[in-house]
């Protein structure tokens, strides 16, 4: 009978956990409405840090936040070259070059992404450099320009996007998205946050203005699989290089092609902002461009401009002093520049 009255109440027990554990609970939402867990989303940023003290507040407000807005969980990423010296930016205005000194870049993006929770390294910029030479002297056989200073920036930024895309790979989140840019864009858009969380498999969002002859790799949404392929285009870049001139732009072209990725347009526009915080000459009409005008802002879009071209303030005035010269009989060149280029 005891062992009876014992059975009975151990099953009165067991019965309702054993209910309970087949019932499926969802999780509590959330109380600010997001999904749990959040989609995630890389934010990267690469290169030499020139600008970011008059950039970092847009890219709170244009693509931090919206992608925050949308229930992303974002989480930020940088690689930035340390140099030895403040080094010197050239900046324009007016038409007109001048160097402005730059202080220790390095320092200030650690400094400046902190509140955004930002995972990064700085290296020694000589160390790569080093490094480097050792190939230089090969591509500068493929063509002089390689011996320039811009192929040397191309260089160092390509290499700079694949550390930092190491960073993220390391990580072992599994990203919606990644998002690669540079730190001295000042973006005109918000980031359309739905488009960048459905970005399909094998595929880059490039944006539709200033592509040139190839695409805009400025700043790039990426699938996980295809963010992996074109942090890594430098290990293409010797065999590009021997059949046609490097440029930053066809070569991107020439990695998406060549791994079978897709392309979308991303409607954000982004101007590049120089170390005292002009924007560059060439950028300006951004802010003319619009989707329904990718034809004429894939290539330069200066004539959408109602503002006079960059170098046209300079021309007009060279133009006066050459006019005056020729008055007075000591132009000993002959036709000045203004009118050589057409400018009148």
């Amino acid at each position: 009978m005891r062992s009876a009255v014992v059975l009975f109440l151990l099953l009165l027990v067991a019965a309702p956990l054993l209910w309970l554990t087949k019932q499926q609970h969802e999780p509590p939402a959330p109380r600010d409405g997001c999904p749990s867990p959040r989609p995630r989303v890389a934010l990267c940023f690469y290169g030499l840090n020139r600008a970011l003290r008059h950039t970092v507040h847009g890219i709170a407000d244009k693509i931090w936040k919206p992608l925050h807005d949308a229930c992303a969980a974002v989480d930020v990423y940088y690689h930035v070259w340390e140099t030895e010296t403040a080094f010197v930016d050239t900046a324009a205005r007016g038409g007109e070059r001048m160097e402005v000194a730059v202080g220790d870049g390095a320092a200030e993006m650690v400094k400046l992404l902190r509140p955004f929770g930002a995972r990064g390294m700085t290296e020694k910029q000589a160390a790569f450099d080093a490094a480097f030479a050792l190939n230089a002297s090969s591509y500068a056989a493929l063509d002089r320009r390689y011996a320039g200073p811009n192929f040397r920036n191309l260089m160092r930024q390509l290499e700079s996007l694949r550390r930092v895309a190491a960073l993220w790979r390391r990580s072992g989140v599994s990203y919606e998205a990644v998002v690669y840019a540079r730190p001295d864009l000042k973006f005109l858009d918000a980031i359309d946050a739905g488009q960048v969380l459905a970005v399909p498999s094998k595929t880059i969002l490039d944006p539709y203005w200033h592509r040139w002859s190839g695409l805009n790799d400025r700043v790039l949404v990426c699938s996980r699989d295809a963010a992996a392929v074109v942090a890594a285009r430098i290990e293409l870049a010797p065999a590009y290089a021997a059949r046609t001139f490097l440029r930053a732009e066809s070569f991107l072209q020439f990695v998406v092609r060549a791994h079978g990725l897709r392309v979308g347009d991303l409607a954000l526009r982004a101007q590049r902002v120089r170390a005292d915080g002009a924007v560059a000459s060439n950028d300006l009409c951004l802010e003319y461009c619009s989707p329904a005008r990718r034809d004429v802002c894939r290539g330069d879009c200066r004539r959408l401009s109602p503002e006079p071209a960059p170098l046209a303030a300079w021309a007009a005035k060279q133009k006066a002093r050459d006019d005056a010269k020729r008055r007075a009989g000591t132009l000993r060149h002959g036709v000045p520049r203004a009118d050589r280029v057409g400018i009148q």
